[in-house]
């Protein structure tokens, strides 16, 4: 896999629908789905995305729109997968995890020194919640990607590469496939 970049508006309900529970949803939250509050356990997409693959997980938040920027910036220019969570709190339906709950709780873990590369160190930041919840690159590592081994994309990127094949190219093509 080459470049890809996913950035998940994560406001832990379903506001363009009124008000439902989304997988995020804490625990116990009511609901216009769930009045009795919700019984599912939330979908945690940090720990998710580490134990998954993405050599670039992080999170932000909607009010923290500078570190914000810097996350979705890295995770563009990263080479290989990057997953970006983003806080980004529902001023209509969600009224437990509102701006306030997390302005006064979210951390940046660069200001503590966190270092991303071990993805143990990352899962354990990953199931941060409550009265601290970190904000920043969580996982980071790098590896080889798609673009490495083959060596049409070594030469660059498609749309800059003439049409065609040369007669090297195909003369070795063959002799592969013979």
């Amino acid at each position: 896999m080459g470049h890809l970049t996913y950035v998940v508006m994560d406001n832990q309900i379903y506001g363009l629908t009124t008000g439902q529970t989304s997988p995020t949803t804490t625990t116990g939250h009511k609901t216009k789905s769930t009045p009795r509050g919700n019984t599912e356990i939330p979908l945690n997409p940090i720990a998710l995305a580490i134990v998954a693959g993405p050599t670039y997980v992080a999170r932000g938040f909607s009010g923290e729109p500078k570190l914000l920027g810097e996350l979705i910036a890295g995770a563009i220019v990263h080479r290989g997968f990057a997953l970006v969570d983003v806080f980004c709190p529902c001023v209509t339906y969600n009224k437990v995890n509102t701006y306030a709950f997390f302005k006064e709780r979210v951390y940046k873990l660069e200001d503590e020194g966190f270092d991303p590369s071990s993805m143990e160190a990352a899962l354990k930041k990953a199931f941060e919640w409550g009265e601290r919840i970190p904000l920043g690159v969580i996982y980071k590592a790098e590896q080889a990607i798609y673009e490495d081994s083959d060596p049409v994309l070594k030469k660059g990127p498609l749309v800059k590469q003439p049409l065609g094949i040369s007669r090297d190219t195909m003369r070795e093509f063959i002799e592969e496939m013979v």
